[in-house]
Order: structure tokens, then sequence, then C-alpha cells
């Protein structure tokens, strides 16, 4: 009884060569929430790395492409921060052509500003969608330029309230679709040596477009005092120059991705049954040229036929099973700590109230008193510190580990907020002397947002792309960008109507107690398989009702593998008795 079933083992481990674990695997089990699962590495500890992939490779070029996306996100957010009230004026929202604080226009100002994040929780939703999906991510960042140039064109051009709305909803559900997409082919096409520095690329290029958003308003004027002091000149037409400048980039965008760089990862490829073209491309990633015959006596080449294998199993194993939404994964016991965990961390990083805050940073500095005419030098200070944060993150995300990084973010994040209460209470204004309270409170801002950029805003995506299996990869990142913006909606549209001081209470209270969240599920997966998250590792498989199908080859090889192990302990009890 027991020779077929060994030779059986053989010929199905022959044809499906699934169930050879990760490095990683075997500790994952052990591994206890907030424990670090130790790097899997293509090389032993004494001897330098098998693979070493240039800088600015394929996947370097790649990263160009993509990045203009992530450049778009960060400038969308923040653009209207310095020009929003003078539209109000333009506009005549107030009915007079200085005024730009009434309700109605505090109403239209708002709305505009956040259809931005209602279009993005849009674009979220139908990057999930199968048609959009199995696009890939590339033509996915070419599709949310297409909407970046229609919604610069309509905000350029508007004439009223409706064509801004439109225009911002337009660019939002560009913005849905680049911020899954963009980071996904960061990683994707990145090889793994690299993937933690280029994927926080994504967030350096975010802080970039924030601060150029900024740094382009600097020209302008602060709105009229009063009626003696109407818009002139530059105040009244720069604005048009700011909201539509998005369009040139979308269409620089379209040439680097069609034209100059029309590059698809090695696992989209492999998904699409394109072999050759997977392994030409993983090759050109490494700098080396494909040979005509693979020598597994050469270590780098048995490391890439590795990891193309690595590629090709995840795929078929993808597709033994249907298509898992969302919904059902929550009900596995395998994918349902990867699927909260998720999405609790895509809200968390808006509810943390970055957005909000940078979006009203000039009226929140104001209110800390900053004087009007130093309001977008203020902000703009503040966004060069956050370019320096996102620098200093993307040389620490493949050294520190992306838990560390989180966490000490976070935790930074609540220890400014904490500072800046005390700040704008005024019952402590007298330990401060005048005018210091403003330069105080722009300093805890800073810190702030550079904490968010050393922390949630580098790392929070490339550990959702790390995190899923493919089965549920695609929902899975939908539902979290859909979470995400939509989170990112109720703080921007609510932060208009808090004072300074409630706004520091509240985002306090929830950078704190995320903080603790973070503490205690988040697991580190530096140094992973995608395909082999510790939240999800591929020895637990089986554990997923979801997975389980016995009819397959793949069901019935594990069929017979279990109960040759219940065989084993069943010998091994009456040997011992």
């Amino acid at each position: 009884r027991r020779g077929p079933v060994v030779h059986q083992r053989a010929f199905f481990t022959v044809l499906f060569p699934l169930q050879r674990r990760h490095p990683a695997a075997d500790h994952v089990a052990r591994a206890r929430p907030g424990e670090g699962v130790p790097m899997a590495s293509s090389g032993s500890a004494e001897e330098p790395p098998v693979l070493q992939p240039p800088v600015f490779g394929l996947a370097g070029r790649g990263v160009v492409g993509a990045v203009i996306s992530s450049f778009l996100f960060g400038y969308m957010i923040c653009v209207v921060n310095s020009c929003l009230s003078l539209i109000a004026v333009v506009f005549e929202w107030c009915g007079n052509d200085w005024q730009a604080d009434c309700a109605e226009s505090v109403s239209r100002q708002g709305m505009t500003n956040a259809s931005l994040y209602l279009g993005a929780a849009l674009g979220a939703i139908l990057s999930g969608r199968p048609l959009i999906a199995e696009m890939g991510s590339r033509k996915q960042l070419v599709i949310s330029g297409m909407h970046f140039a229609v919604g610069a064109m309509s905000c350029a051009l508007a004439q009223g309230v409706g064509a801004l709305v439109f225009g911002r909803f337009a660019s939002g559900v560009g913005l849905g679709l680049s911020a899954i997409a963009a980071p996904v082919y960061i990683a994707e096409v990145s090889p793994r040596e690299r993937r933690g520095a280029n994927a926080a690329m994504h967030g350096v290029f975010i802080t970039l477009g924030i601060l150029a958003s900024i740094a382009l308003g600097l020209p302008q004027s602060p709105p009229p005092a009063d009626s003696e002091h109407p818009l002139i000149g530059l105040d009244v037409l720069y604005w048009r120059f700011l909201l539509g400048l998005p369009l040139v980039l979308a269409i620089v965008q379209a040439v680097l991705l069609l034209s100059l760089y029309p590059t698809d990862s090695p696992s989209f490829l492999v998904q699409c049954g394109d072999m050759d073209a997977a392994r030409g491309v993983l090759y050109e990633i490494y700098g080396m040229t494909v040979p005509q015959r693979v020598d597994l006596k050469d270590k780098a080449q048995a490391a890439l036929a590795l990891q193309l294998q690595d590629l090709q199993e995840a795929v078929t194993l993808a597709k033994e099973v249907p298509r898992i939404k969302v919904v059902q994964a929550i009900f596995d016991p395998f994918f349902r700590m990867a699927v909260f965990l998720g999405v609790g961390l895509a809200a968390f990083q808006q509810l943390c109230g970055i957005n909000g805050l940078m979006s009203y940073s000039n009226a929140l500095f104001a209110q800390a008193g900053i004087p009007p005419a130093s309001l977008n030098a203020a902000s703009t200070l503040m966004a060069t510190a956050n370019v320096f944060a996102s620098l200093m993150s993307s040389r620490f995300v493949d050294h520190w580990g992306r838990r560390k990084l989180l966490l000490t973010g976070s935790g930074c994040q609540t220890v400014a907020m904490a500072f800046l209460a005390v700040l704008t209470d005024e019952r402590y204004n007298g330990f401060l002397p005048p005018g210091g309270r403003g330069i105080a409170s722009v300093v805890c801002f800073t810190i702030f947002v550079m904490a968010f950029s050393f922390g949630l805003g580098a790392v929070t995506w490339l550990y959702l792309s790390e995190i899923y299996p493919m089965e549920i990869r695609g929902a899975s990142l939908s539902s979290c960008g859909v979470i995400n913006w939509l989170s990112s909606f109720l703080v921007v549209f609510g932060t208009g109507f808090l004072s300074l001081q409630d706004a520091c209470h509240v985002f306090g209270m929830i950078c704190f107690l995320g903080t603790i969240g973070m503490y205690i599920w988040v697991v580190e997966t530096k140094g992973c398989s995608m395909e082999d998250s510790p939240l999800t590792p591929r020895s637990e498989r089986g554990t997923s009702h979801l997975l389980s199908n016995t009819s397959s080859p793949r069901g019935k090889y594990q069929k017979m593998a279990d109960e040759s192990d219940d065989e084993d302990s069943s010998v091994a009890s009456a040997t011992a008795s």
C-alpha cells in the first residue's frame, strides 16, 4: 500500500511543483503578530548576491513612466489649496468681486475640492472590474492619464462651478485608477532586490507633486481683504494654468508607456501565457541576455529560472480556482486576516487626516497666526520637508522593513498632533512670544506631514500589494482603494468645517488608535515573495475552503498527501503503543 502512494507523490510533484515551499514559509506558521519573517535570499549569508540588477535598467525606465501618475496624485490633491478662494472671487460665489468666505462659497469650494475623492472612489471600483483588471497595470495607467487629461481641460476652461466639479471628478477617476495601478506596476516590474526602493518612489513623487502644486501657486496674491482691492492681472487667470497643467503630463506619460517604454511586467505576461516574453523581460530587468538554453549550474540563470517558475506556479494555482470575491474572502480563514488588515490600513492612511490638513493648510495656518502674505510660503516649506522625508523613507524601506516604518511614522504623527493641540489651546498662549505660536504650529504641522511620508505614505500601498495572493489581489486592492478614497472624501469635506484645535484632537486620537492597531496586527513582509506573504503563506493554502478543489489533479494530490500523513500518524501511534 505504501509503494503506489510514494510513486504517485513523486509523479505529481514533477507535474505540479507547487508544493515547494518558499524559504520564508517555514517560519511563517510560527511567526506571531509583530514579528518579522526572515528575509529570503538567493545566496548564502557568506556569499555575495547572485543577482545584481542595474539601478536604471528596464525596471528603472518603467518606474519613470509610472511615477508621472504618482506626481499627478500629489499635484491634484493640493493644487486648489492656493487658488480655490481666488476662483470663488472670480466667479463671485458670494455675490461680489472680493469676498470668498460666505457660506455658499465655502460649500462650493468644499464640493469642488472633495469631488476629486468621489471620482477616485469610482476609479478604485473600476480598477477591480474584470475588463479593466485584465488589461494590466501599464494600460490602466494610460487610461488613468486620459481621465487626468479630460479633467484638466474641463477645469482650465471652466466658466462655473459645474465644470470645475466635473473636471475634478474626472481627474479623480484617473486618480483612483492610478493610485492602485502605479504601485502595483512598479512592484511587479521591479526586481526583488530593488522592489522596496523603487516602490518608495511612488511616495516620493506624490510629495514632489504636492510641492509643485504649492510652489507654483506662489506668484498668486492672497484673496482681497475688502472691496477696494479687487482681483487684477495674474490672479484672474493664473489658476487656469495650474488646473490645466496635468494635461501636458498625461500626454508625456502616454508617449512613454505606449511608445518609448511599452513594457508589461513578467507576472502579467505569464498570466497572458506568453512565457517567452516574460522570460525576456525578466532577464532584461536584471541586465542579462536570454540564453538559448538555461544552464542551471549558472547561479544567476538558475535564480531567474526559479523566479519564473514561481510566477508560473502562482498563475497556474490562481487559474485552478474560480474568481474569489472580497465578500467570500472575508469568511475564509486563509484570506480573512489579510482582507481586514488591508482595509483597515487603507482607511487609516486617510483617516489620520493628511489630505484634509494638506488641502486646507493655508486656512489652518491662518488660524495658527501666520500672516496672509506668508501662507503660501509656509505651505511650500512644509511640502519641501515632505519631499525630504519621502526620500529618506526610500532609503530605509528595504533596510528597516515595512512594519518599523509604519509604526515610527504613525507614532510621530500622534506626537506632532498632541503638541499642535497644546499650541492651539489659548490657555497656553502665554508660554510663547508673540508670533511664536504660528511658527511652532508650522513646525508641528511639518513634522506631522513628514512622519506620514516616512511611514503611511511610503509603505501602505507597497504593503498592500505584498500581502494579497494573486487570486484576490485585484479585487482586494480595488476594495482598499474604495475605502481609502471614501475615507479621504469624508476627511477633506469635514475638515473645512473644523477649527484647527478640533482637527488636532480628532486626527491625533485617530493616529494614536491606528498606531496601537498596527503594533498588534501588522507583520513584516520585507524580502518575501509577493505570492508567499506571511499573512497568506503558500504552505497554509490547504486551510482555505475556497482553494480546496479535490476535483482537480492538484486537489487529488493534496488529498492523497493528507491521507498518507494520517496513515503515518496511525502507524506511529501503533508502534509507540
